[in-house]
């Protein structure tokens, strides 16, 4: 079953037959940009295969990322869509990846019109609220090896898939940092075994091990 079919047993089949005339599939190179800062909100996208990271690029011309997609997540360009603006993020696939997407119109006719659809996007919409308000607060309230010990504790597997630059990003800090971090970590954890504490490690790997590069 395909994580698409796994998403949308969520629903009443009615519903998810609806979902299934809505969406499309598309495939997607790694580095491909499926939103640029600029474009207008007209696509909803659901991560069948592949990785996706969102970010914004700020006034010193710093990539800073926001979050990361990956399978069975939908991904777009969220606010911007609620405001009805241009998007002031960009997501970029980060491996080769397969997206189901509904053009805007037809997806919030959908949602609108079905509500087994309306109660599903309610509940996304709540975590993803809940997601954006942890993060926020992480971001001001923990220092930056709290914040990686936690990326990589919660997520090991997202992690596995991510070079340490990206990580870096998404933490809030440069590679160079993120590096004195790990270094850190890795004394203070001598010996452990787990993919963060990693003593031979490369900021352009995933996950900082050489023999990972891709």
């Amino acid at each position: 079953m395909t994580e698409f079919e796994r998403f949308l047993r969520q629903l009443p089949d009615q519903d998810a037959e609806r979902g299934r005339q809505v969406f499309r599939r598309r495939r997607v190179d790694r580095g491909e940009l499926v939103v640029r800062v600029g474009d207008p909100p007209d696509r909803v996208a659901f991560v069948e295969q592949g990785l996706f990271r969102l970010y914004g690029t700020d006034d010193a011309g710093t990539e800073r990322t926001l979050a990361f997609r990956a399978e069975g997540e939908l991904v777009c360009a969220y606010s911007a869509a609620l405001r009805r603006e241009p998007s002031r993020i960009a997501i970029e696939a980060l491996e080769p990846s397969w997206l189901m997407v509904a053009q805007r119109p037809e997806y919030d006719a959908m949602v609108a019109a079905n509500p087994g659809w309306q109660q599903l996007v309610g509940r996304l919409t709540e975590a993803l609220y809940l997601a954006l308000e942890r993060r926020q607060s992480d971001l001001l309230l923990t220092d930056a090896a709290d914040r990686y010990t936690r990326f990589v504790t919660e997520h090991p597997a997202l992690a596995a898939r991510l070079t340490q630059r990206q990580i870096a990003s998404y933490v809030g800090v440069t590679p160079e940092a993120l590096s004195r971090i790990r270094r850190r970590l890795i004394s203070i954890n001598d010996g452990a075994t787990a993919p963060a504490y990693r003593a031979g490690h490369d900021d352009n790997a995933r996950n900082g091990d050489r023999g990972s590069r891709a």
